[in-house]
C-alpha cells in the first residue's frame, strides 16, 4: 500500500509564473502612472513658461508707451494748464490729445478741445496751457481749467496706443477710434504756431528711460 504523498513547501506550490505576470503588470501600470505625473508636471512648467514668456513680452511691449503721461499743472494766473510727457529715450508720434477747458465760474463740464502734435521729443514734457489748446488764441479764458482726458500716439514700434485719465494704458485700435479733428495741429499745411511754438519749448526730464 503506498502512502499519501508528502506535503510539498509552500513554495513548491507557488504559481510564480503568474505571480510574475501580476508583478509586471504593476511594474508597468506604476511606469505608466510615474509617466503621465511626469508628463503633467512638465506641461504645466512648459505652460507657466510660456505664461511668463508672454507677459514679459508684453511687459516689453509696453515699456515705452508706459512712459507716456498726461497731468495738470496750476498756473500763476489760477488757471491750470495741461502737461504732456514722455520719459522715455525715444520720440512718440502722432499724438492727439482730447480735453476739455473750463472757465471759472463755468458750472458745466467745460468745452472740449482737440490738438494734434507729430511728434513728442523723448525725455521731455510740453505745457498745454488755454491759448495754445484752443483753435485761436483766445478761445479759452487765460486762466481757464485744462483737464486732458484721453492721449492716443504711436510709439516707436508703430503700435498705437491710447492713454485716459480713468482707464489704463490700452492698446489702440487706430484713427477710426480717434474724433474729428478740429484743426489744431503742430504741423501741417494747417498747423497752429501756438501749438507748434509749444512743441518747440519742450523742457528736458530727469530720470528719463526707467
Amino acid at each position: 500500500m503506498v502512502g499519501p504523498e508528502p506535503a510539498r513547501p509552500w513554495w513548491h506550490r507557488f504559481d510564480w509564473a503568474l505571480f510574475a505576470t501580476i508583478l509586471s503588470v504593476l511594474v508597468a501600470a506604476g511606469g505608466l502612472i510615474f509617466t503621465g505625473v511626469s508628463t503633467y508636471y512638465a506641461t504645466q512648467v512648459a505652460i507657466d513658461q510660456l505664461e511668463q514668456s508672454r507677459e514679459d513680452a508684453g511687459a516689453q511691449e509696453r515699456r515705452q508707451a508706459a512712459m507716456v503721461s498726461a497731468w495738470s499743472e496750476r498756473q500763476k494766473n489760477g488757471g491750470i494748464s495741461g502737461v504732456l510727457a514722455n520719459r522715455s529715450l525715444d520720440p512718440v508720434t502722432a499724438v492727439y490729445v482730447k480735453g476739455t477747458a473750463t472757465s471759472p465760474g463755468d458750472n458745466t463740464d467745460g468745452r472740449s478741445f482737440l490738438v494734434l502734435i507729430e511728434t513728442l521729443p523723448p525725455c521731455s514734457k510740453i505745457s498745454l496751457p488755454p491759448n495754445v489748446v484752443g483753435r485761436t488764441a483766445d478761445e479759452f479764458a487765460e486762466d481757464a481749467r485744462i483737464r486732458v482726458e484721453t492721449v492716443w500716439f504711436r510709439d516707436a514700434q508703430s503700435l498705437k496706443w491710447r492713454r485716459q485719465s480713468d482707464a489704463p494704458l490700452a492698446p489702440s485700435a487706430g484713427p477710426q477710434e480717434l474724433p474729428e479733428l478740429s484743426g489744431n495741429t503742430s504741423n501741417s499745411n494747417n498747423f497752429s504756431k501756438r501749438l507748434a511754438e509749444a512743441v518747440a519749448a519742450a523742457k528736458p526730464m530727469t530720470k528719463c528711460g526707467e
